[in-house]
Order: C-alpha cells, then structure tokens, then sequence
C-alpha cells in the first residue's frame, strides 16, 4: 500500500508478484488503488488495476478511487478510472458525486472532464447542494463560470433554501456574486428563514459584497422570518463601521 500510495509502480508490481493482498485495506479503508488514485499516481493506478483492483471498492464513508482522484483534481488519473469503466455517479455516505467533490474544490479541468464523460452536474448531496452551489460556496469563479456554460441551474436550493448567489454572498466572494448577478441570479431570493443574499453578507461582515449587492438594486428593507432587516443583522453581529456606512447609516 505504501509503495502504491508513494508511486513506486515498479516497486508495487513486485510485491504484487510476491503475492501481495492489493485489496487490503487501511485502517480508514483504502486500498492500494484508492492511495494511488488520492495522490494522482496514474501509472501505478493503471498497474493495479492491469492486476484487478477493485475500482469501485469504497472506504468507511463511501469514497471510491475516482472520487478521491476528483477531489484531489488529479484530471489524467480520473480520465484512466472512467476509460476503466468507474462509475462517476457513485455517492460517499453524504451524497457527494465526483463532480461534487472537484468542483467544490475548483478543479475546473477535472471538471470538465466529468462533465464532458456525462456527469450529472444537477445531482445534489444529502443536503441538497449541488456542484454548482459548491463551487459558488467556495468562490470558485472559473469552475462557477463554467458549469453556467454547461446549463447548471443558478436558481437550485438546498434543502435550507439557499440559492448559489446567496452561499457565494456569505461568504464574501465578491466576484462569483458579479458573476452570478451578471447571468441573472435572483438576489432577493430567500432562504426558509427568509434570508436573502445581502442579509447574508452583512452578518458576515463583507462590506464590498454587501456594496455591490446595494449596487445592484438589493432590497435593504427585507426581513428574514425572525424580522431582522440587513441592517440590524450587521448590528446584531457588531459589524464594524463601513458595512453600516454602506446602508447610509452615519
């Protein structure tokens, strides 16, 4: 497992002829071909799997090769397991896809190479997230930009209500908020708790987020369910000044 994991392909195919287990496991559960995979090891990966490496075997919370290589964007190695026959569908304990796991990490590459094998970029996690909403979540631009590209739903909710501009806009990511406004998000969509995208970024704390919200036209009076405006909720959080300059408050 070491060598596997360590990308030793010369050293991993000896002690495969000496009999060595390729399926034991870790004490997480990973086999030889989930490290290699992990750590983007294609040419040992390939080896293991010449051999018959279980691909789709799966450790303790459900993540098999391809996602591990997916998560660590290691494009080449994903290409190698889905020209195997990997399933790219396959779910972890928490729903999460492939395409999930790369684009809440910004591997644009890997990706679009999902998305070109096929991959359902609308699938959602046990929380309702998709891939979109993930890469917006980590203000991921270019992997936002392009599942926009390939038809993503900018209006799709988690099972909380939230919408992509709003995860993007709590967590101050400007740009990707541009990005989204600019191809037509909804900013006064609301959560359950009726939470809209400038709420968010004022609880935060993100005063350019906030200012290019107001920018755009943001309802500064809407109240969430617990009846707080953006404003109060910039109070409440003891923001500092310039997020209250920002509603005109002096």
């Amino acid at each position: 497992m070491l060598a596997a994991d360590s990308g030793h392909e010369s050293t991993a195919g000896l002690l495969l002829d000496r009999g060595s287990d390729m399926e034991a496991r870790s004490k997480d559960g990973w086999t030889a071909v989930m490290l290699a995979a992990d750590s983007g090891h294609e040419s040992t990966a390939g080896l293991l799997l010449d051999r018959g490496a279980d691909m789709e075997a799966h450790d303790e919370d459900g993540w098999t090769a391809v996602m591990l290589a997916a998560d660590s964007g290691h494009e080449s190695t994903a290409g190698l397991l889905l020209d195997r026959g990997s399933d790219m569908e396959a779910r972890s304990k928490n729903g999460w896809t492939a395409v999930m796991l790369a684009a809440q990490n910004g591997h644009e590459s890997t990706v679009r190479l999902l998305l070109d094998r096929g991959a359902d970029m609308e699938a959602r996690n046990k929380d309702g997230w998709t891939a979109f909403m993930v890469a917006a979540h980590n203000g991921h631009e270019s992997t936002v930009r392009l599942l926009l590209d390939r038809g993503a739903d900018m209006e799709a909710r988690s099972k909380n209500g939230w919408t992509a501009v709003m995860v993007a806009a709590q967590n101050g990511h400007e740009s990707t908020v541009r990005l989204l406004l600019d191809r037509g998000a909804d900013m006064e969509a609301r959560s359950k708790d009726g939470w809209t995208a400038v709420m968010l970024a004022a609880q935060n704390g993100h005063e350019s987020t906030v200012g290019l919200l107001l920018d755009r036209g943001a309802d500064v009076e809407a109240r969430n369910t617990s009846g707080a405006t953006a404003l109060l909720i910039a109070f409440g959080n003891r923001t500092p000044g310039p997020v209250a300059v920002g509603f005109e408050v002096v």
